[in-house]
């Protein structure tokens, strides 16, 4: 049994276990979650069986705050499934582009509503991606430190 709490409730899902991996990293940096799990599609499962597996974590999961699933990308089994059950159960929000930046945003913000964790999701999903190496290359140039 999934530990409730009084925050959305969040399900992880992706392809193999990336979603369990990412919760794991996020946790190492947040701290453990409450009300949270993961749905991992293996190779062997077909879409009835990631559909069942899906209603039992809905099920284990207190979802009066309303549930947030982050999948991993667009179109796939994952994301298929989870866009079907935002259809059937209401205060539910299905994002694509699962990413760590997103997960520490969701994790440390889980008291707000559903829209307010949409735009943050969103704009820290868009922060998420920056070129590391022209922002090097950039402060090497402005002061001369060096990366370290």
């Amino acid at each position: 049994m999934i530990d409730k709490s009084s925050n959305v409730a969040v399900i992880l899902a992706s392809h193999g276990f990336f979603a369990k991996e990412a919760l794991r990293s996020a946790e190492m940096i947040v701290g453990k979650q409450q009300n949270c799990a993961y749905l991992a599609v293996k190779e062997d499962m077909n879409l009835e069986q990631a559909k069942s597996q899906m209603e039992k974590l809905l099920m284990d999961l207190d979802t009066s705050k309303g549930i947030i699933i982050l999948c991993d990308i667009l179109g796939g089994t994952p994301s298929n499934v989870s866009g079907a059950f935002c259809l059937k159960q209401e205060n539910t929000l299905v994002l694509s582009g699962l990413n760590l930046p997103m997960l520490l945003d969701l994790f440390t913000n889980r008291n707000r509503n559903l829209n307010e964790l949409a735009e943050s999701l969103e704009k820290s999903y868009k922060m998420g991606f920056q070129n590391i190496s022209e922002r090097f290359r950039e402060e090497e140039q402005e002061d001369g430190s060096g990366i370290l």
